[in-house]
């Protein structure tokens, strides 16, 4: 089986993870265009590629698209219409990348192609106009797929009740968790550790991601600001890149506050281990579902604002998933280094990429 997945960008995180199905192929096309030069939207260059794994990268037209929660970039690369007849399956990120997907879907029909949609739904609380519309658009293409991914449960039932999915696998918007089978014994020490100092002082907050405007850095700045005014005391890392990153250190040195240190991006996870097993909670004030599987995946507990849907499959109840920033100010505010430690178990579970590559693959040759 000979299986093409596109994308906007190849990221290192998501290669790590689809690098896996290479045992489970005879070819698998990855097609990316070259992105940003920052951002959750950087391309990245593999090169460790097993034998069978062919990445194009593919020239553009890049386009800016206005949201109503978020902005972002879809490129218009039309050379994909020469590689789909070298392959059995294509596998197509969804909504965000709906300008190439509109021809895509019917020539790949044409030329007996099977077709996946992978997409993450919609996660606002309440359907905009725009969004309805999308939705409805989105469904003209979902008809012709033979199956539909979902990113998280939530997403599954969305897309499922509003963007006509009718043969949808939940497939969870995780990483290649390799790495963190081979450091467990130190993940499991560490958390033993944070327990039994658990009714300290000052406690070490951590941000690990994409440094923009949606994830909402600022308020955790800010946040960070007025409770330490008040007495108590956080200490905050952020570790990533973005556009937002130089305004933030403006802020930063003009503020002259030591208790908010910004790191730079790091992707080598074994330099990431010092910050995540020196920090007691990781807190994701704004939009992105990975940070918490990582974070979860290195013993670190987690406090997240609702974000992409992702976090309901990770979490149990909403203890841990807040309405918005006021709902995570009064959880800072009241952290007293206490939390549901065994819930921190569930994660090796969950994000099990063995999983994932069970269903993608068993989805895919249930197709054919």
């Amino acid at each position: 089986m000979k299986v093409l997945i596109v994308q906007r960008v190849i990221t290192r995180y998501r290669f790590d993870l689809l690098k896996k199905l290479s045992d489970s192929f005879d070819s698998v096309g990855i097609v990316s265009s070259f992105g940003e030069p920052t951002g959750t939207l950087k391309h990245y260059s593999p090169t460790d590629i097993p034998r069978n794994i062919k990445i194009h990268f593919l020239k553009s037209i890049r386009v800016i698209v206005k949201g109503n929660t978020r902005s972002t970039s879809q490129f218009f690369y039309p050379q994909i219409m020469l590689l789909l007849p070298r392959y059995d399956v294509v596998v197509l990120e969804g909504v965000t990348n709906i300008f190439n997907n509109i021809y895509i879907v019917p020539l790949a029909k044409l030329l007996g192609v099977k077709i996946v949609w992978w997409d993450a739904g919609n996660s606002t609380a309440i359907r905009s106009p725009t969004r309805k519309a999308m939705d409805f658009f989105s469904s003209l293409l979902i008809r012709y797929s033979d199956a539909q991914f979902a990113y998280s449960s939530a997403a599954e039932r969305y897309m499922s009740e509003f963007m006509g999915a009718s043969n949808c696998h939940l497939l969870l918007n995780t990483i290649d968790t390799t790495y963190f089978d081979s450091i467990k014994t130190e993940v499991i020490n560490n958390l033993q550790a944070r327990r039994s100092r658990a009714d300290k002082n000052i406690f070490r907050l951590l941000y690990v991601g994409v440094v923009e405007e949606r994830k909402r850095i600022l308020d955790l700045i800010g946040l960070v600001q007025t409770i330490n005014q008040r007495g108590k005391k956080f200490e905050l890392d952020i570790v990533g890149g973005g556009d937002y990153l130089p305004r933030l250190k403006a802020l930063i040195h003009d503020a002259k506050d030591e208790n908010i240190r910004l790191h730079g991006p790091i992707y080598d996870k074994k330099k990431l281990e010092h910050y995540y097993f020196g920090a007691d909670l990781f807190v994701l004030p704004g939009d992105g579902g990975l940070a918490i599987a990582q974070s979860l995946l290195y013993g670190l507990p987690v406090v997240c604002v609702a974000s992409d849907g992702t976090e309901v499959d990770y979490f149990e109840g909403d203890e841990y998933v807040l309405s918005g920033i006021e709902g995570l100010k009064m959880f800072l505010e009241q952290y007293d280094g206490d939390y549901d430690w065994d819930m921190l178990g569930r994660a090796t579970t969950i994000l099990n990429h063995d999983r994932f590559v069970t269903t993608f693959s068993g989805v895919l040759r249930g197709i054919l």
